[in-house]
């Protein structure tokens, strides 16, 4: 599949040494992004809704995360904590609150009719500050490719305070250091010629 211009960037190309560290499905991983503010380009309306879990389990609902982030380079914008349950592809995490040390799982479910296509290491933090959304982590990224077809997922497990573990086309993202504030994890998807960035906020005690 040919890569769009927006991601997987040449400039990395050449730089796999730097780029292994961060996020691994076992020993690769990492990517940059730049941060962003709050903004439009957003999709959906609704509440958070959560799949299964790591740190705190089951079904998660919070309805404080109001707007939506516009964080990454994407066409659109679509915010697990406003998209209703009609939009077919969101990024749901495990849980939106959790404690140092602890892991969250982000999950992105195509349930839509079209396939995905995205590079699995191209996930970012942001955190929220008085002036907007500051870039975490990670630095730089490997550049993979992926499709996901309708039915299928692809998850990532944050460690935070603690190594994550990775299982099978789960991609570990960490350990990081997080202070106790709100974050957002990001990912970005292409369907056809769109690019989509997915947004999950979560905040750690």
């Amino acid at each position: 599949m040919q890569l769009s211009r927006r991601h997987l960037c040449g400039a990395l190309a050449g730089t796999m040494s730097v780029a292994l560290a961060g996020c691994t499905t076992g020993d690769v991983g990492g990517s940059g992004d730049s941060g962003g503010t709050d903004g439009d380009g957003t999709d959906g309306d609704g509440t958070d809704g959560a799949g299964d879990g790591i740190n705190g389990g089951g079904t998660t609902t919070d309805t404080s995360f109001a707007g939506c982030p516009s964080l990454r380079d994407a066409d659109r914008t679509v915010c697990a904590a406003t998209a209703g349950a009609d939009v077919p592809v969101v990024l749901r995490p495990s849980t939106t609150a959790l404690t140092s040390p602890g892991t969250l799982r982000f999950t992105l479910s195509n349930g839509g009719e079209s396939t995905l296509g995205l590079n699995p290491y191209d996930w970012t933090v942001h955190r929220e500050t008085a002036d907007g959304w500051e870039h975490v982590a990670p630095d730089a990224t490997i550049e993979p490719w992926r499709e996901i077809q309708p039915g299928e997922s692809q998850s990532w497990v944050l460690g935070v305070g603690t190594e994550p573990t990775a299982e099978g086309d789960d991609v570990a993202c960490g350990p990081l250091a997080l202070d106790a504030r709100t974050y957002a994890f990001s990912v970005v998807a292409q369907e056809g010629d769109v690019w989509t960035a997915y947004v999950a906020r979560f905040r750690v005690a």
